[in-house]
């Protein structure tokens, strides 16, 4: 990831993506069904970087989101829900990440971080932006608390971290919503890890981790408190002269008044050379709501943000992708195809999945490129001393210290 010295000892250091990708869904279907669609979308364009002080004592960390721009109206995506579109994910705020950290790396035998602004509460696992599946899984809204105004606390010790977090529970309504700052400090989150292996920090082969949370939000004046739970164990380090990546998590929500959701997922990918093959499995049970309109329309893939639940169904969703990497550092472009195969059921308020859906299985084919400039994002959703693009460059930083001793 490319540096630059911007005066004082300060140095600004970032990244650049966008994909290009067409998505067929539901090839072979009754044209009756509402998925058999056809779009092109430049997803999850985005801005990442960091303004770092001398000794990385203060930090601020920015990423800009586009999809407002390149994709308001969604992105078909089977299964998703979440902040006013449901089989469809949602576009993301501009101001995804804006969060300023003051760092102590020499505090109570670790380290230690308090960080402030917008970005991810301490819960659950990192966003699926930086990990190398393209569709969003459907647990993103149980996984993730994001694109909060929130105050983050972290104590590093040895191989074991505890992060606490308070934090406005409102979700943003659209891609320019700032209002939720309104509801700051209704709500807040915790998070334990702990790691293994080799390496440290967010840079660990194996890492453990437990989150619970309880959010506060507010429909039509009804405050309403949902509680979260998350448990996750990864694995990112080499193997047999590749790089294997994997994730297993199970996240669950309880809200008074309303049904249990959850989500068990699996997902792994292996780099070899320039090859990266992907596979994921996700079984979930998400909330049904009224839709704004009828199937065939883009309203079918609305509803109103604040309605409540009208029922449930249940998703097994297989992912499988291949990926090539056309080229390294600094910039990379990576064509991939990706292939879902999706079964739902109902499971709650009588929904009838076949007159919904028009069919209980369904496949969705994505083709296109990840377009990388300056490297490839890290792990998202930490701040502060378990910032992965702080802790690399501290590492770079201590590395080069050591060849100047020499």
């Amino acid at each position: 990831m490319p540096t630059l010295a911007v005066g004082g000892g300060w140095t600004l250091s970032g990244m650049a993506q966008a994909f290009p990708i067409v998505t067929f869904g539901a090839p072979g279907a009754d044209e009756d069904e509402p998925f058999r669609e056809t779009a092109f979308y430049l997803t999850q364009p985005a801005i990442m970087a960091n303004l770092e002080s001398p000794g990385r004592a203060v930090v601020l960390r920015t990423t800009l989101n586009f999809e407002g721009l390149t994709q308001e109206d969604g992105e078909l995506t089977l299964g998703a829900w979440g902040e006013g579109f449901i089989d469809s994910r949602h576009p993301h705020t501009l101001v995804h990440e804006l969060m300023l950290s003051f760092n102590l790396w020499d505090f109570a035998g670790g380290a230690a971080s308090v960080s402030l602004g917008k970005g991810f509460a301490p819960y659950g696992t990192s966003d699926p932006m930086a990990r190398p599946g393209l569709k969003y899984p459907t647990n993103h809204h149980l996984s993730q608390i994001l694109e909060r105004w929130t105050v983050n606390a972290v104590w590093l010790r040895d191989r074991w971290s505890v992060e606490a977090g308070v934090f406005g529970g409102q979700e943003p309504e659209d891609p320019y919503d700032f209002s939720n700052i309104e509801s700051f400090a209704d709500s807040w989150s915790v998070r334990v890890a702990r790691r293994f292996g080799g390496g440290s920090g967010p840079a660990a082969d194996w890492e453990a981790s437990a989150s619970f949370g309880r959010i506060t939000e507010y429909a039509h004046t009804v405050e309403e408190t949902t509680s979260l739970v998350n448990a996750a164990l990864l694995r990112s380090a080499p193997l047999r002269g590749g790089h294997l990546y994997a994730l297993v998590e199970g996240s669950s929500s309880f809200l008074e008044d309303h049904d249990e959701y959850f989500s068990v997922l699996g997902e792994a990918r292996y780099q070899l050379r320039r090859h990266q093959p992907y596979l994921r499995v996700e079984y979930a049970r998400r909330p049904e709501y009224t839709r704004e309109g009828a199937s065939g329309s883009d309203e079918f893939f609305r509803y109103e943000h604040d309605e409540d639940p009208i029922g449930a169904t249940r998703w097994l969703i297989t992912t499988a992708a291949y990926a090539y990497e056309l080229a390294g550092a600094p910039w990379s472009a990576r064509p991939f195809v990706e292939v879902q195969h999706h079964q739902v059921r109902g499971d709650g308020g009588g929904i009838a999945v076949t007159e919904l859906f028009g069919g209980t299985r369904f496949w969705v084919v994505s083709v296109g490129a990840r377009i990388f400039l300056g490297g490839e994002p890290m792990r998202m959703g930490t701040y502060g001393v378990l910032d992965a693009m702080t802790s690399m460059a501290r590492e770079m930083g201590g590395m080069e210290g050591m060849e100047h001793t020499h």
